[in-house]
């Protein structure tokens, strides 16, 4: 049927009646014809240019109707370009090109018909939606790399501090304090000493002065309403002022007072810097962003109080830790009524809490971190830097308002469950009782305990080295452990003590420099070279130099100052007295020929105080006197009676020391001669194996008689024996110093020698045996024996090379036997498999292993 010249939302009911009669009629009259429809087309001519028109018609309708539902479909792009051309694609293919097509059109609209009925609304987190204007304009990923080391260090530039009115004060002994013109929105007087319910005083927190405004506030009711998050503006579309005079500032602040919620961020500096100090501070509203240049407007600060510290207005940050210590350091700001987007990610658990993370989610913007590190004082800032200090608070109003309804949904979607409003504690008296507002007041407690910070000067500890900046929590973040760990019981080395003294004095030296120069512990002396210095202490200028690549400014000009104060913590460490661990009773035996002496030295008490009991748990404490056995199982009665004295147990002198006078400390004359008996042991310690040698009497006597007549029931056989043993045992000779035997006689010329395994002879005929057998038989009657053999013409097992590991060149290779033909065969006496060809025939023909 013809569609009606113009369809109305008033006509629409009949027309779609009208349709669907229609598109029955034309179901009704296709089922009316007859199977054999192909017959009848055959034989008549009109009757098929008819089915053809109509199947034309047909095909191009449905190909159209195809088209217009991919067009409908938003994910359906260059899709619908294929159409149904023949009878063998509405066999084939009529499900996935029509069937398909019309599912997805009817269930999109099935979908808009929910959220029109109110049945289905938007998801509380939106993950990357729709991009809007300002996304749409933006650059795409921050590309890879380093930033340019020009942007991270901008090493000509001159320090700003040095023209601020009010100067940097790196005194560690000063406490600083604020000091207000005046307090906006006071709820109590500046100077107000407020203290919390309990009656305690949280210690720095006292010096807070809107203290009691933070804790007290009271939150607009907005902030627990679920509304539609404000989609920020384009960077092209919002407007953007630079602030950098007295006058920018203040139009800046008229802005500010109108707004609800404002967002906040600072770029900080702190590697030419003591204490560091803000170089920007990056405000937005809903309508605009400003960017301040806090070196240029330093003095005309403090009056943003006003506005931060108005409770009706939203103060959002991100990571808002180290942002209200700056705020108060360097402007005397506070924020009072904040809410910190990082603490509301940590109660949603989201998987990661940075802005970056915020930014992909929700606003599906990936901002640059490597201008994180840049150097936020060169002016004027690059088009980059720029953008980037833009982007942190341009879409921060936006997070805020998908986190809020977040926390708002997920607070109301656990105060419907059972389980989660029984186990729910009773708030108190006075508080918020309304469940889908507990996780928003987490937020806001929690947020409320960040803005309370107070800023603390970094002091210095000498003694004990705590603190961020201490020389123990220094080299225990960089596992250097050994540099601050105490000497365990008692020992202790020279070169211990050395390192632990220099590396103290160092650091010392170093925040001192630091102090007085206004620079960053890290510019002065790095941390990698301050670790140097300890573990490697130079003893000249040239090594000193050496240790720095590149050498650091501040280190060139204070090169001698760096130097003196390396000797004299190497002078204090070696002056000092070394302690002695305590040990107990020594034995030293020296053996030289026919000398032997026993030392006793006498062992160190110490006492088991309750301020020594882990010295004496591992320190053994010398028994009483009075049970000392005057004898010993191993020497009997050889021990020496004990000297007479206020300490009977102990000996004045020594048969070894000689007549030195032994103390608790021991005389220098005393280590002298300990020494030299020290040396003279290890003097006679035999490293390597050696013949042992024999005495004289054991020499003359295998002089003056054989090796024949030396044998068992001999005279002195006992001595002999004695001898012959260690005669047997003979010395390694290297191959290159053995000597062989002068001649070999005619008669053993053709004497073969076997070593080692011998082979199976060859069967000789019983006349040759006989033969030989003659011949030995004479031998031995003439009292001949075997003859001897030469020692020094074979290899020796501990040679390199030996017979074992050596390959005869132009050995034979077996043959092998064949086998007869004649040979019969039994039950069970068959030859061996073949071998495979994987499998390896000869091992390690090379000695390629060994």
């Amino acid at each position: 049927m013809a569609p009606p010249a113009s369809l109305t939302p008033a006509g629409f009911n009949d027309y779609n009646a009208a349709l669907q009669g229609a598109a029955l009629t034309a179901t009704r009259h296709a089922a009316a014809f007859p199977a054999d429809l192909a017959f009848h087309r055959s034989m008549d001519r009109p009757l098929a240019r008819a089915l053809d028109a109509a199947s034309a018609r047909v095909l191009a309708l449905t190909n159209r109707l195809v088209g217009l539902a991919h067009t409908a479909q938003a994910s359906g792009k260059g899709k619908g370009k294929e159409k149904i051309e023949s009878e063998d694609d509405v066999v084939d293919r009529f499900h996935s090109l029509v069937v398909d097509a019309m599912d997805q059109l009817l269930e999109r609209a099935d979908i808009c018909l929910d959220e029109v009925t109110g049945r289905t609304k938007a998801p509380a987190i939106a993950v990357n939606p729709a991009q809007t204007a300002a996304q749409k304009t933006r650059k795409p990923n921050a590309p890879p790399g380093r930033l340019d080391p020009a942007l991270q260090h901008a090493a000509h530039l001159a320090k700003p501090q040095l023209q601020f009115a009010r100067k940097p004060d790196n005194n560690s002994n000063t406490i600083w304090t604020p000091t207000l013109r005046h307090k906006y929105n006071a709820q109590v007087p500046l100077g107000y000493n407020y203290r919390s319910d309990d009656g305690h005083d949280e210690g720095s927190a006292s010096l807070h002065p809107y203290r009691y405004e933070i804790t007290h506030t009271d939150y607009p009711a907005r902030m627990f309403r679920t509304a539609s998050p404000v989609a920020p503006r384009g960077f092209a579309d919002t407007q953007f002022t630079w602030v950098a005079d007295r006058a920018a500032f203040d139009e800046m602040l008229a802005h500010l007072r109108t707004a609800q919620e404002i967002a906040l961020d600072l770029e900080h500096h702190s590697f030419r810097s003591f204490g560091g100090f803000v170089c920007l501070m990056q405000i937005s509203t809903r309508e605009r962003d400003f960017i301040v240049d806090v070196l240029q407007v330093r003095e005309e600060m403090e009056e943003l109080n006003e506005v931060l510290t108005d409770p009706r207005i939203v103060k959002v940050l991100h990571g808002a830790e180290s942002d209200i210590v700056w705020l108060q350091q360097d402007f005397n700001l506070y924020v009072v009524n904040l809410f910190d987007t990082y603490h509301a990610s940590k109660v949603l658990e989201f998987p990661r809490h940075n802005l970056g993370t915020l930014l992909e989610m929700y606003c599906d913007f990936t901002p640059d971190k490597r201008y994180q590190l840049a150097d936020w004082r060169i002016r004027p800032l690059p088009e980059e830097m720029l953008q980037y200090a833009r982007s942190d608070t341009h879409f921060l109003l936006y997070i805020y308002d998908n986190l809020r309804n977040a926390l708002l949904d997920r607070a109301q979607s656990r105060a419907q469950s059972p389980s989660a409003s029984a186990s729910t504690p009773p708030s108190p008296a006075g508080a918020d009782t309304d469940p889908a507002h507990a996780l928003v007041r987490e937020v806001l407690a929690r947020s409320a305990t960040t803005a309370l910070r107070v800023y603390e000067k970094e002091r210095y500890d000498p003694d004990q080295g705590l603190g961020p900046g201490g020389w123990d929590t220094l080299a225990r973040k960089w596992n250097k452990g050994a540099l601050v760990a105490p000497p365990v019981h008692g020992a202790d080395s020279a070169v211990a003590r050395t390192q632990r003294a220099v590396y103290r004095a160092v650091h010392a030296w170093r925040d001192r420099v630091s102090r007085a120069e206004d620079e960053s512990t890290r510019y002065v002396l790095p941390n990698h070279a301050l670790f140097a210095l300890a573990e490697r202490t130079p003893a000249d200028m040239a090594a000193l130099l050496a240790l720095f690549r590149p050498v650091p400014p501040v280190v060139r000009r204070r090169a001698q100052e760096l130097l003196d104060t390396v000797r004299a913590a190497v002078k204090e460490a070696l002056g000092g007295p070394v302690e002695v661990p305590a040990t107990e009773v020594v034995e030293t035996e020296k053996v030289d020929s026919d000398v032997r002496e026993e030392v006793d030295t006498e062992a160190v008490e110490v006492e088991a105080t309750p301020a020594n009991k882990d010295a004496s748990l591992w320190t053994k404490v010398s028994r009483p006197t009075d049970a000392t056995r005057p004898t010993s199982t191993l020497f009997g009665a050889s021990l020496a009676a004990p000297v007479g004295g206020t300490r009977p147990h102990a000996a004045k002198e020594s048969a070894l020391f000689g007549g030195a006078v032994l103390n608790a400390q021991g005389s220098r004359a005393a280590q002298k001669r300990f020494g030299e008996v020290v040396a003279r042991i290890h003097g006679t310690l035999i490293i390597a194996p050696s013949v042992p040698k024999l005495p004289v009497a054991a020499v003359e006597l295998v002089d003056s008689a054989g090796p024949a007549e030396i044998g068992p029931g001999a005279p002195g056989s006992e001595a002999r024996d004695d001898v012959m043993a260690v005669v047997e045992e003979l010395a390694f000779v290297p191959a290159a110093q053995r000597q062989r035997q002068a001649a070999v006689r005619e008669e053993e010329a053709d004497t073969i020698v076997v070593v080692g395994q011998a082979k199976p002879r060859k069967r000789k005929r019983k006349a040759q045996q006989g033969a030989e057998d003659a011949e030995e038989r004479e031998e031995g009657a003439s009292g001949e024996g075997a003859p001897e053999f030469d020692y020094g013409a074979v290899s020796n097992i501990l040679d390199d090379g030996s017979d074992d590991e050596r390959v005869e060149v132009g050995r034979k290779k077996k043959k092998k036997q064949k086998q007869s033909k004649d040979a019969v065969y039994t039950y069970g006496n068959f030859g061996a498999p073949p071998k495979a060809h994987s499998q390896l025939k000869k091992g390690n023909q090379a000695r390629t292993f060994r």
